[in-house]
């Protein structure tokens, strides 16, 4: 398909600067983040191959979301470090890292006043000159439609944002990192706050993506059964510790996912359509009613 299809100076900029084959996309060096002298992330030694798709998965509070900020730079490294296709963090300008790490926040896009237009061209800021130009301004505008197209957006593009459903939001902030053309991208909940068809619609896209372009997906989810169903690997954390890694069949165990998220122990079905383990919580299957330390 060639609806993401690279622009010239994309191509350009990876014959420039091309990583290493044996590079990771991402990796961590007993990399770890602190606020205020509490640990949010305990030190981590972590590898994300090229093409992966991985999704992080805890309780409230168990460092996910600042995982992710430590990947992106949002954070800053209270010890160790991290590596962006081969390269510590720290020698990416921002432009340039923008080139190769997209963030797709939680919230999404804000119901601003601007157009869905405006919000997809400003996907392209790492490519622009400062005085908003790129090298080839028609191969860009060419992608901008394409990706509008592909997210069903035409039609809303001259709709501002805050006349958008959050599903549609949403997608628009997908099409904003699309027209990025990162190499890795960073969920932190994308499908919070959306219904059913809007969850399935976003992880669809993403998915598709990811197939097509061979992009790199780390995502926060909280939701067990729809991480099993688009991840390749999964990470579970807990008080920004690791607790297991590795594919949603080897570490949603009932005993696992149980002690994790301090429940009864969920059940765990099987179907040869999903080919992935689900899990089923029972009503009231909270050990004590509360969490140690809610109070």
């Amino acid at each position: 398909m060639d609806w993401m299809k690279r622009s010239r100076a994309k191509k350009q900029q990876r014959r420039n600067n091309p990583p290493s084959e044996a590079s990771p996309a991402v990796s961590l060096h007993g990399a770890a983040c602190a606020y205020e002298g509490k640990q949010a992330v305990q030190p981590l030694d972590w590898i994300v191959q090229p093409g992966e798709f991985w999704v992080i998965l805890g309780p409230n509070g168990s460092g996910k979301s600042s995982l992710l900020g430590l990947i992106s730079g949002a954070e800053r490294a209270s010890a160790g470090g991290v590596n962006i296709q081969g390269r510590p963090l720290a020698e990416y300008g921002r432009r340039e890292l923008a080139r190769e790490l997209a963030v797709l926040p939680q919230e999404g896009l804000p119901p601003l006043g601007i157009t869905v237009k405006d919000a997809l061209e400003m996907g392209r800021f790492p490519y622009r000159d400062r005085f908003g130009r790129e090298p080839d301004g028609a191969a860009a505008q060419a992608l901008l439609t394409r990706i509008a197209e592909r997210l069903a957006l035409t039609e809303l593009l001259s709709r501002r944002l805050d006349e958008l459903s959050g599903g549609q939001r949403q997608r628009a902030a997908l099409g904003q990192v699309m027209a990025q053309q990162p190499n890795v991208l960073l969920l932190d909940e994308p499908t919070a706050y959306l219904d059913i068809y809007y969850q399935l619609d976003i992880m669809e896209l993403v998915q598709q993506w990811r197939a097509e372009e061979g992009l790199t997906v780390i995502a926060v989810l909280h939701d067990l059964n729809l991480a099993a169903q688009y991840a390749q690997r999964l990470l579970l954390l807990r008080e920004g510790a690791r607790v297991a890694e590795g594919r949603p069949e080897e570490v949603l165990t009932p005993e696992v996912v149980g002690a994790l998220y301090e429940v009864m122990p969920p059940i765990r079905v099987g179907h040869e359509e999903i080919g992935v383990p689900q899990m089923l919580f029972r009503a009231q299957s909270a050990k004590n009613g509360k969490r140690p330390g809610s109070e």
